[in-house]
């Protein structure tokens, strides 16, 4: 018995584009983890976040340099998974002035690719 064509897409891989979700939220001191699926092929390329209103403005907030090791600046860490493509932001014990525009971003020739995320904080 064949695969049926219509099926297919579910065999292919899931770093197609880079993925994240629009908004996210949490609490006054809570840990917030945000996730990041990119594209296959990017694997070895430098993955960060950045912050502000649009993505020619922003300042980066904490990068990976290309490699799956874990990195922290302050409260805020990155780590990259090159298996499952996917860059994970994690903000320890956040507050109301970490609400804003976030990107994801991965450094390439050109303009980067990137994508934004809104990050709510709720009273605790």
């Amino acid at each position: 018995m064949g695969i049926s064509v219509g099926w297919v897409w579910l065999l292919l891989p899931v770093c197609q584009a880079l993925v994240v979700p629009r908004e996210v939220s949490g609490r006054v001191g809570e840990t917030l983890s945000i996730r990041c699926w990119y594209p296959r092929g990017y694997e070895g390329y430098n993955k960060y976040w950045c912050r502000g209103a649009s993505w020619d403005s922003c300042r980066k907030v904490v990068e990976t340099e290309g490699s799956e090791a874990p990195w922290q600046h302050g409260r805020v860490s990155i780590q990259d998974n090159h298996v499952f493509c996917v860059v994970l932001l994690t903000m320890k014990g956040i507050s109301e002035s970490d609400a804003g525009s976030y990107w994801c971003g991965i450094e390439r020739m050109g303009r980067d690719l990137m994508e934004p995320v809104t990050v709510k904080v709720v009273p605790g």
